[in-house]
């Protein structure tokens, strides 16, 4: 094998058509259950007080909750693109997404990093909301990647850090603790104010900036 068909391999987005059929009916049943679940907004005021293309976060295991939370109580005049990773667990996230009518960059650091960067600038570039889960894809669980932050600071749009609570949930014996709300479940959507990212930042400032990042994702809120 030649070196650049192994760094076409390497670089490969990986999936098929098992991915696409298993992601597509967990993203019908997730809106079917959706439909049974309340959302109530904690802090509506940082949301209304938006303007232009933002950066959502929140960690891995809050994919599901955090999705139907945001799409039920958030609507935007633009479309919302997802980081997943390029393996074949992310190409079912991107047919979960899918079906919800997110868009997908497909991508990570260990597997078309760099590419992914690209394709999240420019849908930054034009108007597009993105979200990233800064923990993801393979952890360790609520540990924030500096990905994250870096994009942030390339494109100038602001981070905002959202946390799903969940009257009643399943959680997942997996690496991210990952959430499945119940039918009739009430989500509660706490927004953080925006996190705008400096172009120049000293190691010290970058080191706070992860600090203060992972604890507003972290945070535990009372229920009102």
């Amino acid at each position: 094998m030649t070196e650049a068909a192994v760094i076409d391999k390497k670089n490969a987005v990986k999936g098929g058509t098992k991915e696409k059929i298993i992601g597509s009916i967990a993203g019908w049943l997730m809106q079917i259950a959706a439909l049974t679940m309340r959302v109530r907004f904690q802090n509506r005021e940082h949301y209304e007080a938006l303007n232009g293309a933002v950066i959502l976060c929140f960690w891995h295991g809050q994919i599901i909750p955090a999705t139907i939370a945001w799409l039920r109580k958030c609507p935007r005049h633009h479309p919302l693109v997802a980081l997943t990773s390029a393996s074949r667990d992310g190409a079912m996230i991107e047919y979960v997404m899918k079906t919800h009518g997110v868009e997908s960059v497909r991508g990570s650091s260990s597997r078309r990093g760099l590419s992914a960067l690209i394709e999240l600038k420019k849908a930054i570039n034009q108007g597009k909301d993105i979200c990233i889960t800064p923990d993801g894809p393979r952890g360790p669980a609520k540990e924030l990647q500096p990905g994250l932050l870096k994009i942030a600071q390339l494109t100038g749009a602001p981070l905002l850090p959202l946390r799903i609570i969940c009257s009643s949930s399943w959680k997942l014996k997996t690496w991210d603790g990952f959430e499945i709300p119940k039918p009739f479940a009430t989500l509660h959507l706490v927004i953080d104010r925006p996190i705008f990212i400096p172009r120049t930042t000293t190691d010290d400032e970058w080191s706070s900036l992860i600090v203060t990042v992972t604890n507003k994702l972290s945070e535990i809120d009372p229920i009102h």
